[in-house]
């Protein structure tokens, strides 16, 4: 038996994918699948609730500039780079001429 940590593929991340597997992992005490299931939904009922219940990241900064919780998130990033001396902000060799006097 393999040791390797399994995980979706992905391109899977969005999709409710393993509901319906019968055989579940000996390590998930209480799997989802035993107490859920999509199967007695109707397709366009199926189709809202898979949209509602999946989770959208930002895949550029201009998106996610749009949501307050991706602001304050990029922004603790930076404060605890910063805080820990992994790096520190430069002007770009372009932007010196244009922002100093």
């Amino acid at each position: 038996m393999s040791t390797r940590i399994k995980k979706p593929p992905e391109y899977l991340k969005d999709y409710h994918w393993n509901l319906n597997v019968s055989n579940t992992s000996s390590r998930v005490k209480y799997p989802l699948n035993s107490v859920l299931s999509y199967n007695n939904l109707s397709p366009s009922y199926k189709s809202f609730v898979m949209s509602i219940s999946s989770h959208v990241e930002p895949n550029t900064y201009s998106e996610a500039l749009k949501h307050d919780c991706w602001r304050k998130a990029m922004q603790c990033e930076i404060s605890a780079l910063e805080s820990n001396q992994t790096w520190e902000t430069a002007l770009l060799r372009g932007m010196l001429s244009s922002k100093l006097p």
